[in-house]
Order: structure tokens, then C-alpha cells, then sequence
């Protein structure tokens, strides 16, 4: 489950001075329950915090100093990581709040725990409060209340952002309204608009999910209450365009993929609308994270490259590919285990019969667009690589074999640029290896997919690049002995030129 972390959760609402005291009670029982929920999944919480308004009893009627209070208590078990956003004003420190309180907001910043949004004191108004909270807010709980409540939920709503109504009775301290009773009337018509992905499950789950007549303790709710932000979170994350999609051929190169880029053998595949798995995954780059998909075509050939690429295209709506895997590589041109970025890729099928039995070539020729070589030459420009590759194959106990009988053999994990020849053929024959030199002098590399990916994606406008692990030489000698490691030397390479490599811009 996703946790909540960079997520902060808008506890809203008031009590009216009429309400019971046992509503009140288990009102703010609830409001220390989902502190606790919300802080144990890493996520933050907005508070409003100025003087606290009570009914004759002395019980409070709103519910910000309530989490202000549990959270004191609480953030002492965490990481100072600024999981409070307390919107006030220097009027409200001055002469709203009594010494304790301002003293328990500043040690609460000073420590990093908390993150003061100041309102000038001469707009603080509820319209402007209510600004302030829902600036900062990504999601928010409602309890009680009135238009206040309705008014922060119509703003989170606007901006596509969860709003959780729950539907103990407790009026409101303004009484201008049906606040959280009113929303949730609202979710049962129309759930999407509350929550935009999960809206029809939450509903299901809303009936068992009472205050007013419950079924749970405030803590088994709190824990329900953040389960459903997570599943909003992680639908949310599925809907969206990833950044970077990677593709491999065939079962060797997508296990090197899911291996290199940290996806467990535990973690279950989702299905595009055509059945095709993919595997979501967040990548760490210094200008902040990439969203990337790891996907398989599930058979080798152009054809199918093609066809399972534009559906991958169609569905996902990546901003850039990668193709990753295998192929052959050109004797005492490239060493089995070393790895090559694509320059261009040279279709070698197409040609024309004519009389006497004389066939034409007629090659199809696919670059990466000037964006893409920019970002290669760049890549192959920095210093840092050869080492950085080898830290990455350090860290995953990745080795070449020092030597094999095909031939010569990588003495490091490196990466340099070539062309590819693709077609249909599997490479047997040297003879057959060296004729595509007649076609382009620089191919160097011989595979099955490469041109079927590329034709796909040029045509969908979407840029580009081949990974290619040399595993054999294309003769009699070739066998499945580099098949690992050459496919998790082309993942290696793919996950540091999508770290380092590859520029956010697309054109």
C-alpha cells in the first residue's frame, strides 16, 4: 500500500455549542485516532491554529489543537520531516493564544516538525484561512461544521483532491450550514466527485465506515480512513502518463529488468485495457523523480514489436521509450557483455524482386530525433559513466565472466553508441552477420525488435532509444550461456541513462 508521504490531510470541521458531549468526545477520540493513522503512513497533517473556541463545559469545539496537541506527543517517534502545516497570524500568537500554545507552535518549528504559514493579520478572514489551508492541503476529513467545511471541500474538489465526509452529528460552531452531513449526502450521488478514481468503492465502504452508528473503535476508522487516501494515491499514480517506458522482448531481459529496477518477485503485474502486464516504478533523478513502466512485447520479431508497442503507446501515453534486451554483436567489433546505445537502426527486409531473380535492397533507416542525440552525446560526454556503471553492478552483485569459448568477453560493464540491424532472421551464419555491412557500414549489431519499437513510436511522435546487451556473435559459437548477463548489463545501462541520460524535454 502507498504510503502518505508529501500528503497532507485536511482534518475540517466545528461542533455546535448544542451537541451532546459524548458526540463531542468521540469527535475528538476520531481526530487523535487519524493523527496517529496519518503520521504512522508518513503523511502531514493542516491545522489552523489561533484561539480555541469551547462550549460552557470548557470542550473544544473545533479540531485543529486537538491534532496539534496529539501530534506534540507523537512526532518525537519520527524524523523531523515538517509533517505539521499550521496556518496563523502574528495577531492570533499575540492575543488568541495562550503562552503554552505559542510556545508548543515555535518548539514545534524550531525542530522541524512543523511548517508556520503566516496570514497577514489584516486578512484573516475565514475566506482567507480557508484559502491558506487548501494551498497547502491534499486531501480532508470532514466532521461537523457548515459552509466553512463545504466551501474548503469545494476547493479541494476543484483541484481533484479527496475529500472524506463522515456523519456524526455535531452541527456546527457557526450553524451556516449542513457541512460533512451535506457532503456526504453529496458522496452518494455522485462518489467521482469526491474521489476521482475510487469514488464507487469508497461509497461501498461508506455505510460501514459510520460515527454516528458505528461498527469500528476511532482507531480501526482512522486506519480504514487512511487505507482509502492510499488506494485514491495509488490509482491516481496508475492513471497517470508515466514519464518512461521500458521495453523488453522476451521472459530473460524483462526478469533483468524487474531485477535492476528493484520490482520484487512478490510484486503482482497490472494489465493494461488489451491484457498486457506492466509493472510500475519510481525512479530517483537529482531533478526530482521519474514515473517509469517496465513492460514485456512477450515474443520476439518486428511485427509484433510494433503491434504490442502501439498498444503499450495508445494506453499508457509514455512521454519517452526505451527498448531493452539482447542481440548479436559483430566479432572483433564489440565483446560479449558490453552494451550499446542505438544511433540508428537499419531495417535489412525491405528490398524489391526483380526479373531474372535479381533482388534489390531497399533498407528502411530509423534515427533518434535530434533531442535524443543531443542527450547522447551528453551521456558518452560525462566522465563520471565508467565509474558510475560500476558502482550500479557492484551494488547488484553483477560480474561478467572473464572468459568464454565464443569468443572475447567484456573486461568491464561499458556502453558506447552503434547501429543496429533488425529484421526477422535469427543469426546464425557470420556470412550473413558481415553482409550488412553492404547495407550499412557501421552495423554492428544484429536483432529482432529494434525497428518494430521505433517505427511504432516515430509514427505516435514520441522519442526513442535501443539498449542492446551483446550475447553473441551471431555464428555457430552463438547459445544462451550470455543471455543473463548480457540482458542485465542492458538494464544496468538502462536505469543509469534514464537517471542521467536522458533530458525531461521532449520535442
Amino acid at each position: 500500500m502507498a504510503k502518505l508521504e508529501n500528503e497532507f490531510i485536511l482534518i475540517a470541521g466545528s461542533i455546535s455549542k448544542k451537541t451532546e458531549k459524548a458526540s463531542i468526545d468521540l469527535a475528538h477520540d476520531f481526530t487523535r485516532a487519524l493523527t496517529k493513522s496519518v503520521l504512522a503512513a508518513q503523511g502531514g497533517l493542516v491545522v489552523y491554529l489561533a484561539g480555541q473556541p469551547v462550549n460552557e463545559s470548557g470542550d473544544a469545539l473545533t479540531f485543529d489543537w486537538t491534532v496539534a496537541y496529539e501530534a506534540e506527543k507523537l512526532l518525537a517517534e519520527y524524523a523531523p520531516a515538517h509533517q505539521l502545516k499550521i496556518v496563523t497570524s502574528q495577531l492570533a500568537m499575540r492575543e488568541k493564544m495562550t503562552l503554552e500554545q505559542r510556545t508548543l507552535i515555535r518548539r514545534l518549528a524550531a525542530e522541524n516538525y512543523a511548517q508556520i504559514v503566516y496570514i497577514e493579520d489584516d486578512l484573516v478572514t475565514g475566506g482567507n484561512i480557508g484559502d491558506e489551508q487548501v494551498e497547502v492541503a491534499t486531501a480532508m476529513i470532514a466532521l461537523g461544521g457548515g459552509k466553512g467545511v463545504s466551501d474548503r471541500a469545494r476547493k479541494l474538489r476543484k483541484r481533484q483532491l479527496p475529500v472524506l465526509p463522515f456523519d456524526l452529528q455535531l452541527g456546527g460552531f457557526s450553524e451556516d450550514g449542513e457541512g460533512a452531513l451535506g457532503l456526504r449526502a453529496n458522496f452518494f450521488k455522485d462518489p467521482s466527485a469526491m474521489f476521482f478514481f475510487t469514488g464507487e468503492q469508497v461509497k461501498g465502504r461508506l455505510d460501514s465506515m459510520s460515527l454516528q452508528e458505528p461498527l469500528y473503535s476511532p482507531d480501526k476508522l482512522a486506519d480504514l480512513s487512511v487505507g482509502l487516501f492510499q488506494a485514491e494515491i495509488e490509482a491516481k499514480e496508475q492513471a497517470r502518463s508515466p514519464d518512461l517506458l521500458v521495453i523488453t522482448a522476451i521472459p530473460i531481459e524483462l526478469a533483468a529488468a524487474k531485477k535492476v529496477f528493484g520490482i520484487g518477485e512478490d510484486v503482482p503485474a497490472r494489465y493494461s485495457k488489451n491484457g498486457i502486464h506492466f509493472w510500475p516504478v519510481t525512479i530517483q533523478r537529482a531533478d526530482g523523480p521519474l514515473s517509469c513502466v517496465v513492460a514485456s512485447l512477450g515474443n520476439a520479431g518486428n511485427v509484433n514489436a510494433s503491434t504490442v508497442t502501439t498498444l503499450l503507446l495508445s494506453e499508457l501515453n509514455p512521454q519517452k521509450v526505451l527498448m531493452m534486451g539482447i542481440a548479436g554483436g559483430r566479432r572483433k567489433k564489440l565483446s560479449l557483455g558490453e552494451v550499446i546505445l542505438s544511433e540508428r537502426v537499419v531495417y535489412y527486409e525491405g528490398g524489391a524482386a526483380h526479373a531474372g531473380g535479381q533482388i534489390a535492397l531497399r533498407p528502411e533507416m530509423q534515427r533518434p530525433r535530434l533531442s535524443t542525440q543531443q542527450d547522447l552525446n551528453a551521456y558518452f560526454a560525462t566522465a563520471s559513466l565508467p565509474d558510475r556503471l560500476q558502482e550500479r553492478a557492484e551494488k547488484l552483485g553483477f560480474a561478467i565472466p572473464v572468459e568464454s569459448q565464443a569468443g572475447e568477453v567484456a573486461a568491464k560493464l561499458m556502453v558506447s553508441p552503434a547501429t543496429v540491424a533488425s529484421g526477422e532472421l535469427l543469426i546464425r551464419d557470420p556470412e550473413v552477420f558481415e553482409s550488412f555491412q553492404s547495407i550499412h557500414e557501421k552495423a554492428l549489431v544484429a536483432e529482432m525488435e529494434a525497428y518494430g519499437v521505433f517505427d511504432a513510436c516515430e509514427k505516435q511522435n514520441v522519442p526513442v532509444l535501443v539498449v542492446r546487451g551483446i550475447s553473441d556473435y551471431g555464428d555457430t559459437t552463438k547459445d544462451n550461456t550470455f543471455h543473463r548477463v548480457a540482458s542485465e548489463a542492458a538494464a544496468i545501462v538502462t536505469l543509469d541513462y534514464a537517471t542521467h541520460g536522458w533530458s525531461r524535454i521532449s520535442t
